[in-house]
């Protein structure tokens, strides 16, 4: 499966409401290891992390 396929699956799973938080740091997790395992480069690298951010900042202020 594509890793943007991936990634894009699991922002709309952080957009999702939900009370678990944890979800948001498995993401992060996911963009970091495709990144380091050289599956996106850096500026999908930065574009996914500001998406993840905005969903976050979302969710606070929901």
């Amino acid at each position: 499966m594509s890793p943007h396929i991936l990634i894009d699956q699991a922002l709309e799973g952080v957009s999702a409401p939900s009370d678990q938080e944890d979800i948001s740091l498995l993401v992060q997790e996911l963009i970091t290891r495709l990144f380091t395992d050289g599956a996106i480069t850096i500026d999908e690298f930065n574009h996914y992390c500001k998406r993840l951010r905005n969903i976050c900042q979302q969710r606070k202020e929901a």
